[in-house]
């Protein structure tokens, strides 16, 4: 009795183990973890376009020159090269296959294809090698492919996405406007938890269809300009057409690209609308007038810093104050925003403050987008350990090559005459541009 009790529970054990490993070992596919979600799985592999070759930006650019060089410019060309996302997915914590759908969106960019996820587990991607990586197109992070190119089902060759036609590429081309608008909100619309403490959060697009404008992201971040599609030795028409330098919060990820953001289309989202100095107050206005989304968006950890200076006869600096403008997240235990003073579009920040005693004969104004606060950087430089070569380096001397903020604003107001004096944005960028290690 006792023999058949002991076979009995070793079944039930052997049984109950090989369920657990199988379980824990299944295979779950990724539609099924993450139903519906475009930033799950990277774009499929793309053949090579016919007259083109590879979808590189590289080859893209063989023709159409002045895109190219836009796009070298942009952020979107760094994506992947940003020395703070390196840093941030480095660390253990980080699902790296998922936070490369959207910095290297299409498959050709990864060296293994996630076939599933080991008993759901984000974790725990199931890899396999791709026998179409082109590490070249990897170093390109969103390159011209992300929006416009995909492989057609039926034909299984590669072709273009264009917003308008009228001309006879050497590359076979479809006409879809609508696709290639809607694309911005595969990444630059996405709230999703992950666990307690991971959260993307990215609400650009609910936040400019919620002002209900005509203006779609194209329309501020790639200004038109009439000029030809490509190189002038083809002799194309000049047309309308966009820029390609993406220029967003104004903050590059690199000095030497300062001198190009206002080129490419740069202006704060946030303007100095009025100055209202009386015998007990100050009042700052500052007004959303550029951005139809909320300013600071996209990043939770970006934030406006404020800061008001009073100066006397000397120009000495003899009281000071600031505040932000942005959000407060908790991240630990549990990822929750505590607080929320963005300013959606149209809207204005009255700064209220009590006027002080001292003899201030004039304020200065300054208002600095912030992307990663120095504490931040220096913890990333002390964890660089999580890092390779090249990254491991820059990551160790992160304030020198990699811009953590911008002023974008600067206004001098005088008491006296209640005049103002602004700093031409131009002037404020060559200023940026020079604050290597500050």
């Amino acid at each position: 009795m006792k023999r058949n009790l002991l076979i009995l529970l070793l079944v039930l054990v052997v049984f109950s183990i090989g369920g657990f490993l199988y379980l824990n070992q299944r295979e779950v596919p990724i539609e099924q973890v993450f139903p519906g979600k475009i930033w799950a799985k990277p774009i499929e592999n793309l053949p090579d376009l016919k007259g083109v070759g590879a979808p590189t930006a590289k080859n893209c650019g063989n023709c159409h020159t002045e895109i190219y060089e836009e796009w070298q410019r942009s952020t979107h060309a760094n994506a992947l090269t940003d020395i703070q996302f390196q840093s941030e997915l480095a660390k253990p914590s980080s699902p790296k296959w998922i936070c490369l759908s959207c910095h290297i969106p299409v498959q050709n960019q990864r060296e293994t294809i996630i076939t599933g996820l080991r008993n759901g587990d984000y974790f725990r991607p199931v890899e396999i090698p791709n026998p179409n990586f082109n590490p070249d197109m990897k170093e390109e992070g969103v390159t011209c492919a992300t929006c416009h190119v995909r492989l057609d089902s039926q034909t299984k060759e590669s072709y273009v996405i264009g917003g308008t036609g009228g001309t006879s590429p050497p590359h076979p081309i479809k006409i879809d406007r609508k696709q290639l608008l809607n694309r911005c909100y595969d990444c630059h619309n996405e709230t999703y938890t992950l666990n307690e403490s991971l959260v993307c959060s990215f609400q650009t697009g609910s936040e400019l269809q919620a002002t209900h404008s005509n203006q779609t992201c194209s329309s501020c971040h790639q200004p038109e300009v009439r000029r030809s599609f490509v190189k002038a030795s083809l002799n194309k028409p000049i047309r309308t057409s966009h820029k390609h330098g993406f220029i967003g919060g104004g903050v590059p990820k690199r000095f030497d690209l300062y001198p190009d953001q206002i080129r490419l289309g740069y202006k704060p989202g946030i303007v100095l609308s009025n100055w209202k100095v009386e015998k007990n107050t100050i009042e700052v206005h500052i007004k959303n007038t550029n951005a139809d989304h909320h300013v600071t968006t996209g990043d939770p950890e970006r934030f406006y810093r404020l800061s008001l200076v009073g100066l006397d006869f000397k120009g000495n600096s003899i009281f000071q104050t600031e505040t932000t403008i942005g959000q407060e997240w908790s991240w630990s235990p549990q990822a929750k925003k505590v607080n929320d003073t963005r300013i959606p579009s149209g809207k204005v920040y009255v700064w209220a403050l009590k006027q002080t005693e001292l003899p201030v004969v004039s304020y200065r104004f300054q208002a600095t987008h912030v992307r990663l606060k120095n504490n931040t950087s220096d913890y990333m430089s002390q964890s660089s350990g999580y890092l390779t070569s090249p990254y491991k380096e820059k990551v160790e001397k992160i304030k020198e090559l990699y811009p953590h903020s911008s002023l974008v604003i600067e206004s001098l107001y005088h008491v006296n005459t209640k005049s103002r004096k602004d700093t031409p944005l131009e002037d404020l960028f060559k200023r940026n541009a020079e604050r290597k290690g500050e």
